[in-house]
Order: C-alpha cells, then structure tokens, then sequence
C-alpha cells in the first residue's frame, strides 16, 4: 500500500474495504481480512503495545454520544455512544492493533475524507466490556487521561450504566438523568447543524414527545 492516495487509488480502496467490511464473521476472521487488504503482520499483545495503544488513544482517540430524531424509539430521540480512532491510512497498523486488543469493531474510512480512516465500536454491550475495562487500566490508574478527559470517561461510562439500568425506557429518567449526561459530553455546542441548541430544548422535546 503507498503512502499517498489519489483519487482513483481511494476509490479502490474505499471498495474494498466495503467489502471487507461486508457479511458476518467471528473476530479472527475480520481480523484476518484487515492484515491481508493492508498487508500487516499478525501483532503479539504485549504490556508495551498496550500502553502504547493507550497514549494513541488519548491523542487519536474519541469517546461521544450522538443524538439524533427518530420515529423507533419511545420518545423520538435516540442516543448512541461511540468510541473510534482516527488516523491517515498509512497509520493503519495502529488502528489494527486497536482491532487485536478490543476483539471487535470495524474499520472504515471516516465521513467526508479521502485519507483517513476510523476504529469504530459501536454496540453498548461491547463498549461496556471491552472499551472501559481497557480505559480503567491503562488510561485512567495509569494517569494517561487529562483531567478533561477522564471526566468525559466519567460521563461516558455513567451513560452507560445508564442504558444498562434501562433509564431510556423512562420518560423521566431519559430527560432528568440520560440527557444532563448527553449535554455534559457535548463539545461543539454552537454548532449551527446540532439536533438540539441545548439542554433545555432537549428535554422539552422528550416531555411533549408523542408517539
């Protein structure tokens, strides 16, 4: 693989890694498919790749909840926990290292871009028991994490627990406790293009929500 993409070369890869993304597989299987489409060695986990994977993870990584309208669920909103990492594909070794340590996720190119590639996780289950155990013991005991960003792992994680506890079954639980959480995450607030301009107007949405 070069180190550069024109336009053509993009297109290909983008392709392809459609297809390597395409149908249903155990982990080995997708990992496999990554190695041989970017031609990678098999990685050996060690304690040093771990640590390493969590510094990259606080320059290059991402932990956000996104809202979005929708007739689906029980009050129109939905909210979706994500954690990915971003990175040039040259640079796709590191994000397969991330496939190899969490034992799930996929990789594809990032929205908009003819260069750069995702690491994206997103099923609660998943994020639950593989992302934060992973944060919990190379990135916040190790002191890894900023200030800022461990709060917003905080928050992270307490959103969580809060689908886990079924809190967005709950007309109440939803805009008291689910949402103050969303809106602590949020880091582009003045955004012209944000689903909700703030909290307030959020849960106003879920309280005279009818389906």
């Amino acid at each position: 693989m070069t180190n550069t993409l024109n336009k053509e070369n993009s297109a290909i890869l983008k392709d392809q890694i459609r297809e390597m993304n395409a149908g249903k597989f155990t982990h080995a299987q997708y990992a496999k498919r990554v190695r041989e489409l970017f031609n990678l060695k098999k990685v050996e986990i060690t304690e040093k790749k771990l640590y390493f994977l969590a510094g990259f993870i606080e320059g290059e990584g991402s932990i956000s909840v996104s809202a979005k309208k929708t007739k689906s669920t029980s009050f129109g909103l939905e909210l979706d926990p994500l954690f990915n990492i971003t990175q040039r594909v040259e640079g796709v070794c590191h994000l397969y290292l991330a496939l190899e340590v969490f034992k799930t996720g996929r990789i594809r190119f990032k929205t908009g871009s003819n260069a750069t590639l995702v690491f994206v996780i997103e099923p609660r289950k998943s994020l639950q028991e593989k992302v934060c155990p992973f944060f919990d013991q190379y990135m916040i005991k190790s002191n890894f994490s900023s200030d800022v960003k461990q709060t917003r792992y905080q928050n992270f994680k307490k959103m969580l627990d809060l689908f886990d506890d079924h809190a967005h079954l709950n007309r109440e639980r939803f805009i008291n406790e689910l949402l103050p959480v969303w809106d602590a995450m949020r880091v582009q607030k003045s955004y012209t293009d944000q689903t909700f301009k703030d909290l307030k107007e959020a849960q106003e949405f879920i309280r005279n929500y009818k389906n």
